[in-house]
């Protein structure tokens, strides 16, 4: 994959800087790693800011939806290496927070509207720096904020299957909770992105089922992240005739859908 390195004051900056760049040319963020850890040197002496390298595709504008879902189809004696039970799906999907996991307790309402606030304060200077002019929607429920954003010509910020907005959702719980005692997880979604890709899911997965037990041949998804692949557990979860597994490692693990006899 291709990469830019981008510095500033902070890892979030620098990261944010980054995915404001890329969206410029229509990139699509697929991971990010840490280069260079900020420094603040000795007196102000030797500061050094945070490098961050952002791998990016690109897609071509020219690709089907069909072609971006996909879906590599292998034969039964192509796929026959092992493949392994995906119950760490289900645990790790539980909460898609990029936070580490903190023991579950009640927050106070003040906490709750602290944490809304900053990670709003940072949602707002990002797409400030991308040049987008958006409207954010906050709603709450016992252990969960919601930012709903609105606006015009916002898909940069979705990316490939949600890839670029897994990452702004990552940024934004780590700033809102940073100096935060107590964890209440962040959601970013786009338009109700989320819940048209969950629609989008179940029926592929349903599709694909109904394939599988005409063909008798497996079926291997694109990958996709631990949320996205307990849907289509769940959606095939009752057909007597299906099993789903999941081969690979983060970040290629995907889904296989096999015929059971």
């Amino acid at each position: 994959m291709e990469f830019i390195d981008v510095s500033a004051k902070t890892i979030e900056d620098a990261i944010a800087k980054g995915v404001a760049e890329l969206s410029i040319d229509g990139r699509e963020l697929v991971e990010t790693k840490v280069i260079e850890q900020p420094s603040n040197g000795f007196l102000g002496i030797g500061r050094k800011p945070a490098v961050v390298r952002l791998f990016y595709t690109t897609v071509s504008a020219a690709a089907t939806e069909e072609e971006k879902e996909v879906i590599a189809e292998t034969s039964d004696a192509v796929s026959d290496a092992p493949v392994a039970t995906d119950e760490r799906d289900v645990a790790e999907s539980v909460d898609d927070s990029p936070v580490s996991v903190k023991a579950k307790q009640e927050l106070s309402k003040e906490t709750q509207q602290i944490i809304a606030e900053k990670g709003k304060e940072f949602l707002e200077k990002m797409f400030g720096q991308m040049g987008l002019i958006v409207m954010i929607e906050k709603m709450f429920t016992a252990d969960k904020i919601t930012f709903q954003v609105h606006g015009e010509d916002l898909g940069i910020l979705i990316g490939k299957h949600g890839q670029t907005l897994d990452a702004i959702q990552y940024l934004t719980n780590l700033v809102a909770h940073k100096e935060v005692s107590g964890h209440c997880h962040i959601v970013v979604d786009v338009e109700n992105y989320r819940a048209r890709r969950e629609e989008t899911l179940i029926n592929l997965a349903k599709r694909l089922a109904a394939k599988v037990k005409r063909n008798r041949q497996k079926v291997s998804l694109e990958p996709m992240n631990a949320f996205e692949r307990k849907i289509i557990h769940t959606a095939l979860h009752d057909d007597k005739h299906i099993v789903t597994e999941s081969a690979g490692d983060e970040p290629f693990r995907h889904i296989v859908i096999s015929y059971k006899k």
